[in-house]
């Protein structure tokens, strides 16, 4: 099993699945909705409340190989209490 790293999110799945995410990720761009406020429009002449941004992904993610024992062991822990 292999752990990505995206963000503040671990995910594990197959070495083939990650293999996979990573080649799509690779090539994903960022979509970005920017919201303005009412004086910064005024001030900028603008209409629109929001405006939409494509740029490329400067972001990083991070793979690493978890045990065939880690993994189960982490499976039967299941999901974390919040105490």
């Amino acid at each position: 099993m292999v752990v990505v790293d995206i963000g503040y999110r671990k995910l594990v799945m197959p070495k083939e699945k990650a293999m996979a995410l990573v080649e799509c990720l690779e090539s994903a761009e960022v979509y970005e909705e920017k919201w303005w406020s009412d004086d910064v429009r005024k001030e900028k002449g603008m209409d629109s409340t929001y405006t939409y941004h494509v740029y490329p992904n400067d972001a990083h993610f991070s793979m690493r190989i978890l045990s065939d024992s880690h993994f189960q062991m982490a499976r039967l822990a299941g999901k974390p209490t919040k105490e």
